[in-house]
């Protein structure tokens, strides 16, 4: 009977374990396609700083808005940029789409979904807004870094890494000004903070909110694997709000930031609070630049 007994908890454990890792796999597929579709970070190829007024835009240097994208025609059209939004009058030799229907001009406001932006044959363009200014993002489905990258590389599966933390919050939750890769300063709520015990340590972690309406904490971290095995200036982990004062971090969940893939994003870095002095061997690896 005690032999039963083992056996059947040794197999619930095998499933149990298979389970995980099919939740990890399905998260790594997810992962691959926000990176490798045709409006992923590989396919982002502008990112274009917009002042008031009216602009020609195109790939010919003597507009004033130059794309540098394989696919962008030599004119584009005239961008007229206001305060909160931009509007786009179309050349008249240039055929666009905006949700599926012809267009010759669009208004481009901040927050819309890239697909809902203006596709202009491979292209895609959307505005959007950081630290009070316009700029607009172009995707290229043709970019040479998504079709020269074959997969993402990550560190074995591995359930240790899967930490329930406690739950430390902040009764006035700041807003505290966090560095940009475009060395920018970008303000985020700062909820709380989160603390896992690894062998005999216990790290802290400062937890953020990348909106008032976050459903996620947003952890940014380097760690002794930083610069070696995983991006040198750190990796983004996302948690599930707390529950009774707990946490779980997966670390094996965690990922590069965009601009790993692209040098037109506007990552936030991880604050110099959020240095682990330990390697965090799970989760994503580099992807050093060919």
């Amino acid at each position: 009977m005690a032999f039963i007994l083992v056996l059947v908890m040794g197999f619930g454990l095998v499933l149990q374990t298979s389970g995980y890792s099919s939740e990890i796999r399905a998260f790594r597929q997810a992962r691959e396609a926000d990176v490798l579709g045709p409006t992923g970070w590989a396919a982002l190829v502008g990112l274009h700083w917009l002042s008031e007024g009216a602009a020609t835009i195109g790939a010919d240097p003597s507009n004033a808005i130059v794309l540098a994208s394989p696919s962008a025609p030599a004119r584009l059209g005239v961008l007229t940029v206001a305060a909160t939004h931009a509007s786009l009058d179309l050349a008249e030799d240039v055929p666009a789409l905006m949700e599926g229907r012809p267009i010759r001009t669009a208004d481009l406001r901040p927050g819309t979904p890239p697909d809902r932006g203006v596709q202009v044959g491979d292209l895609t363009m959307v505005v959007i807004t950081r630290g009070g200014r316009l700029a607009l993002r172009v995707w290229d489905r043709t970019a040479p870094a998504r079709r020269g990258l074959r997969g993402l590389k990550w560190h074995p599966i591995d359930p240790d890494w899967r930490i329930e933390a406690r739950y430390v919050p902040l009764e006035d939750r700041p807003r505290v000004k966090i560095m940009t890769v475009q060395n920018d300063l970008v303000e985020m709520t700062h909820p709380g903070y989160v603390e896992f015990t690894i062998g005999d340590r216990t790290h802290r972690l400062l937890a953020l909110l990348e909106s008032d309406n976050a459903t996620e904490l947003f952890l940014m971290f380097r760690d002794d694997t930083s610069g070696k095995t995983t991006y040198a200036a750190g990796r983004y982990l996302y948690a599930p709000l707390p529950v009774d004062g707990r946490v779980v971090l997966d670390f094996n969940k965690a990922k590069n930031p965009p601009c790993v893939f692209t040098a037109f994003a506007t990552c936030p870095l991880p604050p110099p609070r959020n240095r682990l002095t330990i390697k965090v061997e799970a989760g994503e690896l580099d992807h050093p630049k060919k």
